[in-house]
């Protein structure tokens, strides 16, 4: 081979390594560019609504209402990611696909053994809206919440009146549940009483709500607390970009069902090895499991991995062990740490956390309708026995 033409083969091959390089070190901001829905959203118009009356309308919807002792309103996450639209048609089969397969097995499963759960499909925020303060990412938000809040509607129709009530969403899906915990619990004594917790999965849940909007339904300060709000947003060590993208842009919930910005408020981190509120770490022996559901049939439980991981909150954000099992590990490359997982890396700990909190609300209520029963003394009461 002639020297200039190895020459050429080595500058090529340093380009390419260069251009691999850049890539690399902006892979997120490429992806987000990508990702961006370039219809201002004041002239898009969104996909049709979803229908609630029909069962099309749910990814999960139980088949006996009364198994188990729970109502679960189960809301997903972000499983659409195209820039064709800022709000996610129903049908759209890659997104439905993925909620099928990925999301609601790993996150929804856990619940699945408490009671009857009811999970909606609804018109979701593109994975691009996620990332952005700015009009239209608030606005397919806020449009994706106006669909839960008709899905929720039409669960309170469906569930049993006296049963316990357990509320969770991962991602997008948490602020929505934030939401409900506004609009339907914070001032309603009939409904509130009846939550067992909410959980609120990988997204920021600032401090702040708790000392207005949500002062009703608090953090989860103990493991046996009932009515309150589990949340955590779970990264490994290596995530530092993420850990502060969750730390510096907060939403909270307003007025009419607007979004407001609340930058750097402090974030709610509920331990879910430990379930207490603080900074020390817990261990992988206290770790009662991970799981990949991944492909299994809703109703399925996959197997416990247990001791995974230890974790430890870290300024609001739960900072985890690497796991030893490499598919246990979130994804990293081009967008995937932002995608639907194939596991979970508390699902039984999850399971264990909601029988226990459903548990203790069923025993409250018992004792209040006890307590509320008329005490008939029999000592001062006469006897009748057929004599005037």
């Amino acid at each position: 081979m002639s020297s200039w033409r190895s020459a050429a083969l080595v500058a090529f091959a340093g380009i390419l390594a260069a251009i691999t390089a850049v890539a690399i070190i902006f892979q997120d901001n490429i992806t987000r560019y990508r990702l961006n829905p370039r219809t201002p959203y004041q002239i898009y118009t969104p996909p049709p609504p979803p229908a609630y009356g029909a069962r099309g309308g749910w990814v999960i919807w139980p088949d006996d209402p009364t198994t188990g002792s729970a109502d679960i309103f189960y809301i997903h996450s972000t499983t659409y990611a195209s820039s064709r639209h800022w709000n996610s048609p129903i049908n759209d089969p890659v997104a439905d696909a993925t909620l099928r397969r990925v999301a609601a097995p790993n996150q929804a499963g856990p619940f699945m053994k408490i009671g009857a759960v009811y999970g909606p499909r609804y018109r979701q925020a593109t994975l691009f809206a996620t990332f952005t303060h700015k009009f239209d990412g608030l606005a397919a938000r806020q449009l994706a919440y106006r669909d839960i809040v008709e899905a929720f509607e039409v669960f309170l129709k469906e569930r049993q009146p006296e049963r316990p009530i357990i509320l969770a969403g991962y991602e997008q899906g948490g602020l929505y549940v934030l939401g409900l915990l506004k609009d339907y619990f914070a001032d309603d004594e009939t409904l509130r009483p009846n939550l067992a917790a909410a959980y609120v999965f990988s997204h920021s849940t600032p401090l702040s709500v708790f000392d207005d909007d949500l002062k009703t339904t608090p953090p989860c300060y103990s493991r046996d607390a009932v009515g309150c709000v589990v949340a955590f947003i779970d990264l490994e060590d290596g995530f530092t970009n993420e850990k502060r993208r969750f730390r510096q842009r907060s939403l909270i919930w307003a007025d009419a069902q607007q979004l407001q910005s609340q930058p750097r408020s402090p974030l709610l981190c509920v331990n879910p090895i430990s379930w207490e509120i603080n900074e020390e770490a817990a261990a992988p022996d206290d770790h009662l499991g991970a799981a990949s559901a991944t492909g299994m049939r809703i109703s399925e439980t996959p197997p416990a991995i247990s001791g995974a991981t230890g974790a430890r909150c870290v300024d609001g954000v739960l900072t985890i062990d690497t796991p030893r099992q490499t598919f246990l590990r979130r994804k990293h490359w081009f967008g995937d740490h932002w995608r639907a997982q194939d596991f979970n890396l508390f699902y039984h700990d999850i399971t264990a956390d909601a029988a226990r909190r459903v548990k203790n609300l069923m025993v409250i209520k018992a004792q209040e309708t006890t307590a509320q029963k008329p005490q008939v003394d029999l000592r001062a009461k006469p006897v009748n026995n057929g004599e005037e």
